[in-house]
């Protein structure tokens, strides 16, 4: 076996070891970033470190991370902290000749095997402020004739934990909150992790998030369900809407009445407390395509447009062979 190879499992093994820990201290689904069978996973890993080794590794070491933050007891989170660093320091030191995927010219489409006859029709709709995304989720819910989640996800998640959700709101925990909450300080913070509370509130919403996705068909806006579904095995469409930002300022100013300089103030505010919310919780880059089945310029197609091109491309993800 190759030294590369060997280090390639090493790590893997002790990737899933700890993710498995994790698991056990927290008891929480969430807390599985493999929820697969010990072989299968390490398999999984290592191909996926073999294709793109910064990107995996620091997505999975960011969701780990903030599982071990949400653990109070501090003997039991300590040697997890502990493990968690020596295994970060190790995965730095790791730097394999990069190995490209196959093509991905792909003459059987995936999307028209995305979802089995046992699957529901789950589509998770990230958006830049401004985009007209709340409106364009909606209605291309109606079309489909399934349900639509947005801010009631938070009112339930709060509700399952005692929470007021007016408060949380307020406090700019909802990713199209106020501007005065602490996503729009992230980027100044020193400290590694969010506090207790928006984490298990957002490990409260992600579980909700399972629990609708297994019981229908549905559109979910924001919340990370994405990455959320995805660690979940749980098959979905993933959607990023987007338009130049003058427009969305322009579209800001007819629907709040309000001065450009205020739209503008406010479209920046937005757009920075979604990047951090998503970066955060993910380890993953808001925005970036690749991340994403499609992104749209809802500007460039128009309202219309765009909901026609997101039904087309449900229809074909729902396509049986």
């Amino acid at each position: 076996m190759k030294k590369t190879d060997e280090q390639e499992r090493n790590i893997a093994s002790r990737l899933y070891n700890l993710d498995k820990k994790v698991y056990e201290t927290t008891g929480s689904t969430l807390g599985r970033v493999f929820p697969s069978s010990p072989s299968f996973a390490l398999e999984k890993i290592i191909d996926s470190l073999k294709i793109n080794r910064e990107y995996f590794l620091k997505n999975e070491m960011t969701l780990i991370a903030n599982m071990i933050g949400t653990i109070k007891d501090e003997e039991k989170s300590a040697p997890l902290k502990q493990e968690y660093d020596e295994l970060e320091k190790d995965i730095l030191a790791y730097n394999p000749a990069i190995i490209l995927p196959h093509s991905i010219d792909n003459n059987d489409a995936v999307a028209s095997r995305r979802f089995s006859s046992d699957n529901n029709l789950i589509i998770c709709i990230s958006r830049q402020f401004g985009t007209g995304g709340h409106t364009i989720g909606f209605e291309l819910a109606q079309r489909l004739g399934i349900a639509y989640y947005d801010k009631e996800i938070i009112h339930l998640a709060c509700d399952r934990m005692g929470l007021n959700s007016k408060e949380i709101v307020d406090y700019g925990i909802d990713s199209s909150g106020s501007s005065r909450g602490i996503l729009s300080n992230l980027g100044k913070a020193s400290k590694k992790f969010f506090s207790i509370q928006s984490d298990m509130l957002f490990f409260t919403q992600s579980n909700l998030i399972c629990e609708m996705a297994a019981q229908e068909s549905c559109i979910i806006m924001g919340r990370c369900a994405d990455v959320v579904l995805t660690n979940n095995n749980i098959p979905h469409l993933s959607i990023f809407l987007s338009a130049p930002f003058k427009e969305r300022v322009k579209y800001e100013m007819g629907i709040a009445a309000c001065d450009y300089k205020t739209a503008s103030a406010k479209v920046k505010t937005m757009d920075q407390e979604r990047k951090n919310y998503y970066q955060y919780y993910t380890g993953r880059q808001w925005g970036y395509a690749g991340n994403y089945d499609l992104c749209v310029n809802t500007f460039f197609y128009g309202h219309n447009e765009t909901i026609q091109v997101l039904y087309d491309m449900a229809e074909l993800s729902c396509k049986k062979n």
